[in-house]
């Protein structure tokens, strides 16, 4: 099961504090998003530091599905 993970970001500008988030359909995108944007704080001005997270919703994205059987199939059980 995958849940949606919510991409944290916090930062300053000129003395202005800045946080804000985007949502992804993973926790592996977030990962992947932030190995992405380690040099985010150079093309953003940002004052010092930029703090980035990932963190868990708890909210399905994706979840396994039930194998469809065509009608007449039989169950296999084991005796």
């Amino acid at each position: 099961m995958e849940f949606f993970t919510v991409f944290y970001i916090e930062y300053a500008i000129m003395g202005r504090e800045i946080k804000t988030y985007i949502t992804l359909p993973s926790s592996e995108a977030c990962q992947i998003f932030i190995r992405d944007n380690e040099d985010m704080d150079k093309y953003m001005f940002a004052d010092g530091d930029v703090n980035m997270w990932c963190l868990d919703t708890g909210v399905m994205s994706e979840s396994i599905r039930p194998k469809l059987r065509p009608e007449g199939e039989q169950w296999e059980t084991s005796s």
